[in-house]
């Protein structure tokens, strides 16, 4: 594949982007792609689980949004991305049995069954578009666990993730939840602000899930700086350890799918 510049990637259409992963052509991270388009996070569980994965969500749908729902059987999200394929649309996987990882494959042809059910989850990522349009450009500091404990249902029960944006000062930190508010679909406001130890964070500059965006080391903040914690759909690697789903497929850490939709769409005003 010749190598696209970051305005190209930025203007890729979603379905040729979905076709360069499901080619193989593209493997790394969802990240300055399609501008402007909804992210979605995934899982997929088997229909005995699926009403109780859908309860779950919905009790805790500031970290876990469920944004589109496939039929039994089908990898076709109809409402946001009927012409994707969530088998193959994702850059990497990460699949459990009884609580282990068991595989990180790049599709998942060959655990594809016609008694699986896959859930989009709305994705923070959405929004950060929003924010880059209104000249705001956060620092990302990645992903972290807490000791907030979800709502429990079933079998599925566990602790929320949160990702973390520093801003450069708090006018800012400010517009950004005014903005962020407006995508509840995407974790809509901040969870925490302040003391990363009210939540269980001992050190900011330690991510213990995913890395930050982008590649840049985590830092602690400046003095004038302020730090932004929101509700995270990472949530659910952490619930599928604890709960010891016997089957359970999520996407892998920062590789989302594309949607047909536009962030703003998807917004709540």
């Amino acid at each position: 594949m010749k190598k696209l510049s970051a305005a190209e990637l930025l203007e890729l259409s979603p379905q040729r982007y979905r076709r360069l992963v499901r080619k193989g052509d593209w493997k790394k991270e969802t990240f300055g792609v399609c501008r402007g388009h909804a992210l979605t996070d995934l899982i997929i569980v088997s229909k005995e689980y699926a009403y109780d994965c859908l309860a779950f969500c919905n009790l805790n749908r500031q970290a876990l949004s469920v944004v589109d729902i496939t039929e039994i059987g089908s990898p076709h999200p109809k409402n946001l991305a009927p012409d994707a394929d969530i088998r193959t649309d994702l850059p990497r996987y990460i699949v459990y049995k009884d609580g282990k990882i068991v595989d990180e494959p790049t599709d998942i042809m060959k655990y594809w069954r016609d008694d699986l059910v896959g859930f989009l989850l709305g994705c923070s990522g959405s929004f950060d578009w929003a924010l880059r349009e209104a000249n705001i450009q956060p620092r990302s500091n990645g992903v972290f666990s807490t000791k907030i404990a979800c709502t429990s249902y079933g079998i599925f029960h566990g602790n929320i993730a949160v990702s973390c944006r520093i801003f450069k000062n708090s006018a800012e930190a400010v517009r950004a939840i005014q903005i962020s508010s407006r995508h509840n679909r995407m974790h809509g406001p901040p969870i925490h602000i302040g003391d990363p130890a009210a939540i269980g964070i001992q050190d900011v500059s330690k991510p213990d899930l995913i890395h930050p965006w982008g590649g840049l080391p985590p830092t602690i903040p400046s003095k004038e700086e302020v730090a932004l914690f929101w509700p995270c759909s990472a949530t659910i690697r952490g619930v599928a350890l604890k709960s010891k789903i016997p089957f359970m497929i999520v996407d892998h850490l920062r590789c989302m799918l594309v949607t047909n939709a536009l962030a703003e769409e998807l917004s709540i005003l």
